[in-house]
């Protein structure tokens, strides 16, 4: 192994190590039941205490009249961060140790068997019959992904393709049909409205195909720079900057990749992290880490019978308790033996 990989490991293996201990210390203190008096909860003794409602996205909301602030429902594990950062600046060093902690992603991605590998966009769109319904479907897709699941948004696009997905066929649908074919998806309201406006845009300005520039996909609405950069590569085979949803948003902050401060959006870890991360591996960040994402989320015993037999088991089960999973929990769950010396803290029972 050379000088320069060598020292690559090392600072990949202490980062990993220093992240993964505050896991399990994290774990350890949250799973100690705590007992608040009146005066450290910041409630009075006989007063009368508000129940907080909590949405989809785990958070609560204040009471309808207003008075007094609700708390926060805990972010679930894997879940992303809640607090509030300051943002990175756009020019930042490369990480220390950062290109053996993305090989070894890679290695534990290698068998593509994460949701979004067959039910994300880029799959979807295999199927359409030519390159312009390649593109409007790629874009239809994107813009019915936004706060739905990969599952209900593959259904969705299986129905429209029924029905037929065209810019022509979208125009002529009535809004309650359409309404009842995408009902399933977030906002399906909206993005009927989105989907219509959209597709006259491309009939009136585009000869109805989809535009092949950033510029001009940001002014559709419904689009941002995530979908913008995901379509671009999908149906024209363009990699204009790194696409980064709440997966990858919450991985990069997690590794330390958005700088020592950390970043506030998904929009500035990207700025963020293309301003170090080599060209060459921006093409293949979203699906890596989206998928990833959705192991740590969703399929932890998978996710870990894999770290158990990638050629390095003990960084990668310190990767994932780095991402939020409690190893030695769902390791013994799944009945996965751990390698010894992977955690100094004492497991979990």
């Amino acid at each position: 192994m050379s000088v320069r990989a060598t020292r690559s490991r090392f600072f990949a293996d202490k980062a990993l190590d220093q992240a993964s201990r505050a896991a399990v210390l994290q774990t350890e203190r949250s799973t100690t039941p705590v007992s608040k008096t009146s005066d450290e909860s910041g409630t009075k003794p006989g007063s009368k205490t508000k129940r907080a409602t909590s949405g989809d996205g785990g958070s609560s909301s204040a009471a309808a009249s207003g008075r007094g602030k609700a708390k926060r429902a805990a972010p679930s594990e894997g879940s992303p961060t809640r607090k509030r950062r300051a943002p990175s600046p756009t020019t930042l060093p490369e990480p220390d140790g950062w290109r053996a902690t993305y090989d070894l992603i890679e290695e534990l991605r290698t068998d593509r068997t994460a949701v979004v590998d067959s039910m994300g966009t880029e799959a979807i769109a295999e199927g359409a019959a030519n390159d312009d319904d390649r593109a409007y479907e790629a874009l239809i897709s994107l813009m019915l992904s936004s706060q739905t699941k990969d599952t209900v948004n593959a259904a969705t696009m299986r129905k429209l393709r029924a029905h037929g997905c065209t810019v022509e066929r979208m125009l002529a649908t009535p809004d309650e049909t359409l309404r009842e074919l995408i009902y399933g998806v977030g906002f399906h309201n909206n993005k009927v409205k989105y989907i219509k406006e959209t597709s006259a845009l491309l009939r009136d300005r585009h000869g109805g195909k989809v535009p092949a520039t950033m510029k001009e996909l940001l002014e559709l609405p419904g689009v941002g720079p995530k979908m913008s950069l995901i379509l671009l590569h999908v149906a024209f085979g363009r990699v204009e900057g790194i696409s980064v949803d709440t997966h990858v948003h919450r991985i990069c902050n997690q590794l330390g990749w958005a700088g020592a401060n950390g970043t506030a959006t998904p929009e500035q870890t990207r700025k963020a992290i293309e301003a170090w991360m080599p060209r060459s591996v921006w093409p293949d960040v979203n699906i890596l880490l989206v998928g990833l994402g959705q192991e740590v989320q969703t399929e932890k015993a998978k996710l870990l019978g894999k770290c158990a037999r990638c050629s390095d088991p003990q960084r990668a089960f310190r990767l994932v308790a780095t991402l939020g999973v409690d190893v030695p929990k769902h390791a013994k769950l799944a009945s996965i033996e751990l390698p010894g010396g992977v955690f100094d803290a004492p497991q979990v029972d």
